[in-house]
């Protein structure tokens, strides 16, 4: 007989439910929540930061060490808890782990997964986006589009900065020029109960209409970008 494999399952908290009051990837090995189990530094990664374009739990045939969780702080100040992922033929292997916090603790020898069964779980919680909240539901869609289309703020000699949901609403900030000595600035644009994808069209639609930099705060920028005329300061730092 073959060795039992492990079985992999991804959740997400959402602030409300976590101690960090952020949205966290529940990373579940046999239904055991392996970064609770071992590290309290911080919380656990976004979903997003996880599951996105870079694949973070997507190992490839060569070894590489990924962390699962990162100290509130910093990893350089507080600690992370990393492990190495390797695949090895239609298998997935986790093991090599370390633990830079205090705690030191780490879980004991390496678990196996199925790659089939590893990778449908991760394409599986890529797709789900049940857990979002408007707020962040339009902060994605947002950030999607201005990445697809940099000339919506381009025509403002402007460039994409990050879209986020922040107390009910959503940030967004973006830098004026996009390169060089620059401003740091945000909008922020208040959620209604429209379909999220209606009040992203709206936003855009605005954002081309009209100048931002009109509206919009200061967060820093280069000591070299000069007198920016008509915006608000608003120290961020």
């Amino acid at each position: 007989m073959g060795n039992v494999l492990n079985e992999l399952v991804l959740t997400v908290i959402t602030p409300p439910d976590s101690d960090w009051g952020e949205a966290e990837l529940r990373v579940l090995v046999d239904g055991r929540d392996i970064a609770a189990e071992c590290f309290d530094a911080g919380p656990n990664y976004d979903p997003d930061y996880v599951l996105g374009e870079a694949g973070r739990l997507a190992p490839g045939d060569e070894p590489r060490i990924v962390r699962i969780a990162e100290a509130e702080c910093i990893a350089e100040c507080c600690g992370a808890l990393s492990v190495r992922m390797r695949r090895e033929g239609a298998e997935i292997i986790w093991d090599g782990w370390e633990n830079t916090s205090d705690r030191a603790e780490v879980p004991d020898g390496e678990f196996r997964f199925s790659a089939a069964q590893y990778e449908a779980e991760l394409e599986r919680a890529t797709r789900d986006r049940s857990w979002e909240w408007p707020a962040r539901t339009i902060s994605r869609l947002l950030r999607e589009a201005l990445r697809a289309d940099p000339g919506v703020l381009g025509r403002w000699d402007s460039g994409f900065g990050a879209a986020f949901p922040n107390d009910g609403t959503v940030e967004l900030t973006f830098y004026t020029p996009p390169r060089g000595d620059y401003y740091h600035l945000s909008r922020m644009f208040g959620v209604t109960e429209e379909p999220a994808e209606v009040q992203v069209d709206r936003i855009l639609a605005g954002l081309r209409a009209r100048d931002p930099r009109e509206e919009a705060m200061i967060l820093g920028g280069s000591a070299g970008a000069g007198a920016l005329r008509g915006v608000r300061y608003r120290d961020r730092y």
